[in-house]
C-alpha cells in the first residue's frame, strides 16, 4: 500500500535564526582547513611573570627558514612545510599537508622584540617572549611620614 503525504512548501525554510546560527558556526566556531595560507595553527601559550611562552608545531619545517616578526603583543609567522609522499604510496590521513602558513598572534601584554629566543626541537617551535619593562607588574611601596 502507497503512503500518501501533503506536500507543505515552507517544510524545508530555513529560519533567518537558523541560517545566521549555521553561517557563524561554519565561519567562526568551527576552524577551517584549506590548501591556502589560511590556516590556523594550533598554539600553547604560557604565561609567567618575566613573559610568555608560545609553542606551536611545525611538522617537516626547516627552522632556518621560519620567519617571526615581533612588533608590540602580536606574533607574525611565516613558514613552508615540505611533507613528501612516499612513491607509490596511498594516503589514508593527511594530518599536515605541504604549503605555506602564516600566523598572526596577540598575547595579552606588550613585548620586548629585542629579547626574544626562539628554539626548535621535535617539531615543535618554541618562543619566549619577555614582557615589555612597561608591562609587567611592579611592587610599589607606601612611604609614611
Amino acid at each position: 500500500m502507497a503512503n500518501i503525504s501533503r506536500y507543505n512548501p515552507f517544510g524545508e525554510v530555513v529560519s533567518l535564526r537558523e541560517a545566521m546560527d549555521r553561517l557563524f558556526e561554519d565561519s567562526v566556531i568551527t576552524p577551517r582547513v584549506s590548501n591556502g595560507s589560511s590556516r590556523g595553527v594550533a598554539a600553547n601559550l604560557y604565561e609567567t611573570a618575566e613573559g610568555f611562552i608560545l609553542q606551536l608545531p611545525m611538522p617537516g619545517v626547516d627552522p632556518e627558514h621560519v620567519e617571526i616578526t615581533v612588533q608590540q603583543d602580536v606574533v607574525q609567522l611565516k613558514w613552508e612545510t615540505k611533507v613528501q609522499v612516499p612513491e607509490g604510496a596511498t594516503v589514508h590521513w593527511n594530518g599536515f599537508q605541504s604549503g605555506q602558513y602564516h600566523q598572526a598572534l596577540t598575547v595579552p601584554a606588550p613585548i620586548n622584540a629585542e629579547r626574544v629566543e626562539a628554539s626548535y626541537a621535535d617539531g615543535i617551535l618554541t618562543l619566549r617572549l619577555p614582557k615589555a619593562e612597561h608591562a609587567k607588574a611592579r611592587t610599589i611601596k607606601v612611604n609614611a611620614r
